[in-house]
């Protein structure tokens, strides 16, 4: 690879940014929900680079309904290969609703963080790109379609429902990480040739174009009928979802949804090559007047590291979408992007993140992942992680890459504020390995994010999280090494409830835990049935899909707001629920406790405000 890039144009939003690149159309036209950021982070601006990169001309058409009248869907004319469709970074029902189904305020991905996307936005879009632009082949794609692909529960209609594909009426549907497929689409499209057979792609076919090989999965008619079900498509998900994988076919009506297997790994040359396009990383000026797009504000000063998890959390769609294997950066990569941001006037020497998905993860694998394959007879981290991922000897491949971050010419400090994995700390004799070391030495901007989840085994076994003690352990050794270094820093823990699996008792085990610390987080993820995870097949089935063991679903409203409220206990909405909970579960004994040390975190804030008033200073 070559040394930094160029800064490039913003890719165009309007026939003015267009005319500017003395262009007399576009080749594709890409539309977001999301008001469109020139950064990494952003899907559209990933594939929109690339596209670009190899020679065709690209337009980004973000929100488009910001103009009223109509005429955002006019701003760029009619593609010449094919509109490609996302809802936006996110899902667009998670985006504009809680999971408590109330419409949500503030939208961070579009301008002024103005909530304004449309519900189900990729079906919306779809229709709306048939009626502008009639003709020109529609492609679907990002975290709204890929885990819709086949029928699906949904959270907000608490209902079945078909296949995006069948629903939005699109050519073809792009799943996971979509750059091998869309640069594929364009290419073929540019020949004049059919869209069949693409890997990591889904299409709708009659049964006489079924493949010999193809696996019939349950209809959506099958699976409307008989909610278990869920369980035979999970599992057959679970096992083709790699590049030998068989592909699945899936009955709606009289024609089928046919998805076709991933393609294998990005290899490392791939992976930099994305991350070495010529981003402004910024969002697009016509956003100025709006205040621009908040979400940027988290990443701007970040630098991802890899792709991929192999964790296989049960409420997660992660392995789903960017798969099991972790594909990383190359060195060399990495610093290339750090060297472009500490050249930047605005650049304050503060790398705010150097990591992915889960950040210490950076390096893992083993040569059944790196051929995009995975045991189905062993998780990779559970009960103990597998040996064959060498996890002391590849830890020390991201220690060495943070510091060579940290040491690079402008940077003062260079944090981690990825989630870390606390059970992959340790090595193979239970000792913390060096990176912990370094970690909280060099890393961490105060607070360490960890996610325990839980604390009750019944739902950690059922979350597929490591049992509580392991975080016991890790919190432990966690505060003697910041006692050592005379550092106040602290851990910030990711608590979810309502999960399947998470009786009235266990919320109160959690609770305990916290009560003992004097820890009430002010967040606290309510959990959510999303499509293809194991834990949405737990919700729907009443059961674990791999064990087949009964597990205790949390429906309604009102017992899933005992538990959040049992997490957030000092908050002042929250002391109703909590006295209810304690009630309920038949542990009254717990109120007295409770009470006084809410009282005493009273005490506290008042005492940090005293103090912060005195010194001129936060408390």
């Amino acid at each position: 690879m070559s040394g930094p890039v160029a800064q490039a144009p913003f890719l165009p939003r309007t026939s003015a940014d267009l005319a500017e690149r003395g262009w007399d159309g576009l080749d594709v036209l890409l539309v977001t929900g999301d008001g469109y950021v020139d950064h990494p982070s952003f899907g559209v601006a990933v594939i929109g680079r690339l596209l670009e990169s190899r020679g065709w001309r690209v337009g980004v058409l973000d929100c488009p309904e910001l103009e009223p009248d109509g005429s955002g869907w006019r701003r760029l004319p009619a593609p010449r290969l094919f509109v490609g469709v996302t809802a936006g970074t996110i899902d667009s029902m998670v985006t504009n609703y809680t999971a408590a189904r109330r419409r949500r305020s503030r939208d961070v991905y579009r301008p002024g963080g103005v909530p304004g996307r449309p519900n189900r936005a990729t079906i919306a879009y779809t229709a709306a790109a048939r009626h502008h632009f009639p003709g020109v082949p529609v492609v679907i794609g990002g975290l709204e379609a890929g885990p819709r692909r086949l029928a699906h529960h949904d959270h907000w209609q608490e209902k079945l429902r078909r296949s995006i594909l069948v629903d939005s009426k699109a050519d073809l549907l792009v799943w996971g990480m979509g750059e091998r497929a869309v640069v594929e689409i364009a290419r073929r499209l540019e020949a004049g040739d059919d869209l069949t057979g693409i890997a990591g792609t889904a299409e709708i076919v009659g049964e006489a174009q079924l493949p010999d090989r193809a696996r019939v999965v349950p209809s959506f008619e099958e699976m409307a009928a008989d909610a278990d079900l869920a369980t035979d498509l999970f599992l057959a998900l679970r096992e083709e979802n790699r590049p030998s994988g068989r592909p699945l076919a899936q009955g709606h009506g009289a024609r089928f949804l046919l998805q076709h297997p991933p393609p294998p790994p990005a290899d490392t040359s791939e992976v930099d090559e994305v991350f070495d396009l010529p981003y402004r990383r910024a969002w697009h000026p016509d956003h100025d007047g709006a205040g621009g797009i908040p979400a940027l504000e988290a990443v701007r000063w970040s630098v991802n590291t890899h792709r991929g998890c192999l964790a296989d959390c049960s409420f997660c769609s992660i392995t789903f979408h960017q798969g099991r294997t972790i594909q990383g950066r190359s060195e060399e990569s990495i610093l290339r992007e750090v060297s472009r941001l500490a050249e930047r006037h605005d650049f304050r020497g503060t790398i705010t993140d150097v990591g992915g998905p889960t950040a210490n993860m950076y390096g893992l694998g083993c040569k059944l992942l790196e051929r995009g394959e995975a045991c189905l007879d062993r998780d990779c981290l559970l009960p103990e992680p597998c040996p064959a991922l060498r996890l002391d000897s590849q830890s020390e491949g991201y220690r060495r890459l943070l510091g060579l971050v940290r040491s690079s010419a402008g940077v003062e400090h260079a944090f981690v504020s990825s989630g870390i994995r606390h059970d992959l700390l340790r090595g193979k004799s239970g000792e913390l390995l060096p990176l912990h070391h370094d970690l909280v030495r060099h890393h961490v901007s105060g607070r360490m994010k960890l996610a325990p989840e839980h604390a009750a085994a019944g739902t950690l076994a059922a979350m597929n999280k490591p049992d509580f003690s392991v975080y016991e352990d890790y919190e432990r050794d966690y505060a003697a090494e910041c006692r050592e270094l005379g550092r106040d820093q602290h851990l910030v823990n990711y608590f979810i409830v309502g999960h399947p699996g998470t009786t009235l008792d266990d919320a109160v085990e959690l609770f305990e835990q916290l009560l003992e610390r004097s820890y009430a987080p002010e967040q606290v993820q309510e959990f959510i049935a999303l499509p293809m995870t194991r834990g949405g097949v737990q919700y729907v089935t009443g059961r674990d899909p791999l064990s087949g063991e009964p597990l205790h679903v949390p429906r309604g409203a009102r017992e899933r707001r005992m538990q959040k409220a049992l997490v957030r206990w000092k908050a002042p909405e929250s002391r109703p629920w909590v006295e209810e909970a304690l009630e309920a579960a038949g542990r009254t004994d717990l109120v007295a406790r409770w009470r006084h040390e809410v009282r005493r975190g009273r005490g506290t804030d008042r005492e940090r405000a005293r103090r912060a008033a005195t010194e001129g200073g936060p408390g």
